[in-house]
């Protein structure tokens, strides 16, 4: 039968915290998290079925998990130290020996945070120190750096699960060695992130911005077009790894590059078979360049567009539309606006929405809106 075999550390801390025992400081710590340890092979090598070895261990980590949080936040003491350490090597022995059973998904200890940005302080402080003395491209330092101040924050609000500090120190250690120096540093870079599948947003924009540029150069929509294709087949010859990620909610950098990539492909052919270009007529709309990129961010993050390409879509608004004070909108000025949404924003467009579902109220489902209306009247009479 299994069962949770951290009940007696629990109980002992739980005594710790309400009353003045000091029965952690006499017990055998040592016997203790080793009996954990055989416990666990005993599992391991029974005839137990793997779905319960899942939950086993699942359920084992987020015990250890808790204690610790509350080990941590209770008042500093040095008979806290020692347990509190060997919850972190218990969660290392069960990551290392029984990987199949580690939910990366589980929010770490604020402890192991802790412990892992101080084993990374030298390796993120040299990789930020060169970043910022090199000739790299300024949004892609910010990009890095932001990550580097996101993840090293000491807080105890701010917690991130096994997956994302692991992530982590997977990158931190392979940008330690990138030479920062070299002509080809921002390549390299590039291709690194893209190999270590870093699919954070910013970084994608940073790319659809480089290659813009270098496209924007070239006059000839042949040599555009020739551009682009060497781009894709470069990306697509670069290996990826395998689940890991920035976000693993979202498609990997590869992907998400790749079909940008196809996408300008298609729209740089058109423009060279059609020479004659016709001016597109655009439609102005009551809405603030700001509103209008919350709702393309309302509407992409509910998958309403057919596409990831976020620069394929400000490009389309920015052709066909025009602003209540911007007759011309730069695709720019949406990206800006689509990743700095404020709360007065935020409501200016849900009022909007809300305005837009009672007119759907009262055309399509008129019986319901006379209900409510009914009850609204009602309850203000009292």
């Amino acid at each position: 039968m299994l069962k949770n075999e951290l009940k007696d550390i629990e109980e002992i801390l739980f005594e710790q915290k309400y009353s003045d025992s000091n029965r952690i400081v006499q017990i055998d710590i040592e016997k203790c998290f080793s009996q954990i340890h055989r416990a666990w092979e005993k599992v391991i090598f029974s005839d137990i079925p793997e779905n319960s070895l899942v939950r086993y261990f699942h359920y084992h980590l987020e015990v250890i998990t808790n204690i610790s949080d509350n080990l941590y936040r209770l008042e500093i003491d040095e008979k806290l130290i020692v347990p509190q350490s060997k919850l972190l090597e218990l969660i290392d022995h069960l990551r290392k020996y029984y990987s199949n059973y580690f939910n990366e998904n589980v929010l770490a200890p604020l402890m192991y945070h802790q412990r892992l940005m101080c084993q990374l302080s030298n390796s993120i402080s040299y990789i930020r120190q060169r970043l910022q003395e090199s000739n790299l491209n300024a949004s892609l330092i910010t990009c890095l750096v932001k990550w580097f101040a996101l993840m090293s924050e000491d807080t105890d609000i701010i917690k991130f699960n096994f997956c994302s500090l692991h992530y982590f120190e997977y990158v931190v250690n392979r940008l330690s060695s990138i030479d920062y120096d070299s002509e080809d540093a921002e390549r390299s870079l590039v291709s690194l992130l893209v190999r270590s599948n870093f699919n954070n947003l910013t970084f994608l924009v940073y790319y659809q911005d480089y290659v813009g540029i270098a496209i924007g150069d070239l006059k000839d929509s042949h040599e555009k077009l020739r551009y682009l294709v060497e781009q894709k087949a470069e990306v697509l010859s670069v290996p990826e790894v395998k689940n890991k990620g920035y976000d693993p909610s979202w498609p990997s950098i590869k992907t998400m590059i790749t079909d940008w990539l196809q996408e300008e492909i298609l729209l740089t052919k058109k423009s060279a078979y059609n020479k004659n270009e016709v001016a597109v007529l655009k439609i102005p709309l009551e809405m603030s360049v700001a509103h209008l990129s919350c709702l393309i961010r309302l509407l992409y993050e509910e998958s309403v567009f057919a596409t990831q390409n976020l620069q394929f879509i400000f490009k389309g608004f920015a052709g066909y539309f025009q602003s209540k004070r911007q007759v011309i909108i730069s695709p720019g000025s949406l990206s800006k606006e689509f990743y700095s949404i404020d709360q007065h924003t935020a409501a200016r467009v849900r009022d909007l929405l809300q305005r837009m579902i009672q007119r759907i109220n009262r055309n399509f489902f008129p019986m319901v809106f006379a209900i409510n209306a009914t009850v609204l009247s009602y309850l203000s009479t009292r």
